[in-house]
């Protein structure tokens, strides 16, 4: 690790969105060139909700608008019924959200501050490998646990709650660089515990989904393990 790069000094590295790895300013050029991911991510995703609104999570027999995205949102029985399916929506599933709340904390927290850091200290390949390696680990996970879950135990509400509706939009892929970028922490450990911090307030005081705080903390400390394993530190 380069110990000259101001960014390894800090508990929280994070820079501003105009500023590179060395807290430089990026002109209009450079920043393009430099954060591509995100500007790609974030015209994409706004791009879909300009186009076919915001989708739904329940919500399947309104418009064509929300068929269509809830046809290509993560459906939990998929992985048994259409594995195929399953497989092409890890694709998709990212780049779909259900509300201005949704898509907000997603572009604004998520990306404006998370990605984008990660990107200005790794480059656009290591941080668009790491946030949709996401979908691959973490909901492939989850959908082995709740598909062997509902047979093992068929009255579990907790279970069952994991069929009735989709998951999708950026969070996991956003929480998953975030711990990557956990790698560049002076005290790990401290950006490793906002996570867990952040989802036992979603839990307590805005009544968030266990379901959902159970992906983003695994998302956390998988993408910390993969930037660990097999990330060149900078």
């Amino acid at each position: 690790m380069n110990k000259n790069n101001p960014q390894n000094g800090k508990i929280f590295p994070f820079v501003w969105p105009w500023k590179d790895a060395n807290n430089n300013t990026l002109s209009f050029k450079e920043f393009v060139k430099k954060k591509p991911f995100t500007i790609i991510y974030l015209i994409t995703i706004w791009s879909i909700i300009g186009v076919l609104g915001y989708a739904s999570t329940r919500n399947c027999d309104g418009s064509w608008q929300l068929t269509l995205q809830c046809e290509y949102a993560f459906w939990v029985r998929n992985l048994t019924e259409a594995p195929l399916v399953f497989f092409r929506n890890l694709f998709t599933t990212p780049f779909l959200h259900n509300g201005l709340d949704h898509i907000l904390f997603v572009s604004v927290l998520g990306y404006l501050i998370f990605v984008q850091s990660h990107e200005a200290a790794f480059g656009s390949k290591a941080t668009a490998l790491i946030f949709f390696s996401s979908y691959f680990t973490v909901a492939p996970f989850f959908g082995v646990f709740y598909n062997v879950g509902i047979v093992m135990f068929p009255d579990s509400e907790f279970i069952q709650f994991a069929f009735v509706r989709n998951w999708l939009g950026g969070s996991i892929g956003m929480f998953q660089v975030y711990g990557a970028l956990a790698t560049k922490s002076r005290k790990p450990w401290v950006m490793l515990l906002g996570p867990v911090i952040f989802e036992v307030f979603n839990l307590t005081v805005l009544g968030i989904d266990l379901h959902i705080s159970l992906m983003h903390v695994m998302a956390s400390y998988l993408g910390y393990a993969i930037s660990k394993k097999f990330v060149k530190q900078i």
